[in-house]
């Protein structure tokens, strides 16, 4: 069983070049049959965002989705939270504060 992948703290323009590769790595790592529907990412690292780690965000959910899979991420940090509120994503990413799961 696979691990659940973990977001970095920065998730910037700065690390994208860094982090997709893995990303495209871990989807073709889980791309089979038995995989799971819903892909639980833990975001609570996140400390650091911005557009364009927003955009590698919506390119693996929209990559998931291609799958017929969704994006779940767990124990977001609030910044990460705020930053999809704000750009109206939250509903896209089906974000779940640690607020909302741990309560």
């Amino acid at each position: 069983m696979l691990e659940t992948p973990i977001l970095p703290a920065e998730l910037t323009i700065y690390t994208a070049g860094e982090v997709h590769p893995l990303w495209r790595a871990w989807l073709t790592e889980t791309d089979h049959a038995d995989a799971p529907h819903e892909c639980r990412i833990d975001a609570a690292a996140v400390d650091q965002i911005d557009g364009a780690g927003l955009q590698l965000l919506i390119s693996l959910a929209n990559s998931l989705a291609a799958r017929q899979r969704t994006l779940r991420l767990v124990d977001a940090s609030a910044l990460l939270v705020n930053a999809c509120q704000t750009l109206g994503l939250t509903a896209l990413l089906e974000v779940t504060p640690c607020e909302e799961v741990c309560a």
